[in-house]
């Protein structure tokens, strides 16, 4: 099937063929934000997409130091990053969110001094630091594409041990290859999307499908699912909504602010549920 019979498939939602495009690029991006984002919360790694996200600006900056086409370096250099907290958490003593903040803090630094060297960057920098779905080709659509296929073959074989791990982390073989094979998968997931919603929404469009189903669903499964079903309506919705006229706002940060809203939504709707539910016996005694 081609990418333009793949359009198609939204022509009855969207008519200009750009809004088509995003349309199956937040669809894709669902598929690997979804269960990708349980991980992360399961493993109380929510600040792995920042610390990914913004090392954008250093493989962009080193592409150009070397000569090398943007995308590969960007998808590279992540890869890299993710697979250098992986190593960094497991062989010191420090908890991953202290090891994350420092590579966080390394690769900012690191980027910023390189793209002040170089002021052709600049413009890159900012595409990929706000973002914009509307405007992607159908390069980058066949790279997300590639993207979810890689992320549905991730899910069929290493979802559940990773799970599992984040219940019995001591409880399972294997899961040195299975940590550096979520790492790098993570940042491809963080850097493909960071060029649909940029580096500052990417962090979002993982953690807030995922905290709906860790609040709501009592399964592994739920969790996925429900994450997966937030992440599509966020990203459809919030499409829909700032192409209106009356809205016209910033789709990335509409689809973001979308999923936040539902995830404000469904905490009140437990404390609301809480508020007037019956008492039981041994609570009312």
């Amino acid at each position: 099937m081609t990418l333009d019979a793949l359009y198609s498939l939204f022509a009855p939602f969207y008519e200009p063929v750009f809004m088509r495009r995003a349309a199956l690029a937040l669809f894709l991006l669902s598929i690997a934000a979804s269960g990708t984002g349980v991980l992360v919360v399961s493993r109380r790694m929510a600040f792995f997409p920042d610390a990914a996200g913004h090392t954008v600006f250093a493989g962009l900056a080193l592409g150009l130091i070397f000569g090398l086409p943007p995308a590969p370096s960007i998808l590279c250099f992540g890869v890299f990053i993710g697979l250098l907290i992986i190593w960094m958490v497991r062989h010191s003593n420090l908890a991953s969110d202290t090891v994350i903040g420092l590579v966080f803090s390394g690769g900012v630094a690191l980027g910023l001094a390189l793209v002040s060297r170089f002021p052709e960057a600049q413009s890159s920098v900012t595409r990929f630091f706000l973002g914009d779905v509307l405007t992607l080709g159908d390069l980058e659509i066949a790279l997300i594409l590639g993207l979810a296929a890689v992320s549905i073959l991730f899910y069929l074989f290493l979802y559940n041990r990773i799970m599992l791990a984040c219940v019995a982390p001591h409880g399972t073989g294997g899961g040195s290859r299975a940590d550096y094979l979520f790492g790098a998968f993570l940042s491809l997931v963080v850097v493909t999307a960071v060029q649909a919603v940029g580096v500052l929404l990417v962090s979002a469009l993982l953690i807030a499908p995922a905290a709906c189903g860790r609040m709501t669903a009592r399964s592994g499964r739920g969790m996925f699912w429900t994450a997966f079903a937030v992440s599509l309506f966020s990203g459809q919705a919030g499409l829909a909504l700032s192409y209106h006229p009356a809205v016209n706002t910033a789709t990335g940060a509409t689809v973001v602010f979308i999923s936040i809203a539902v995830f404000g939504l469904l905490v009140l709707a437990r404390k609301l549920r809480g508020l007037f539910r019956k008492p039981g016996p041994a609570e009312g005694a």
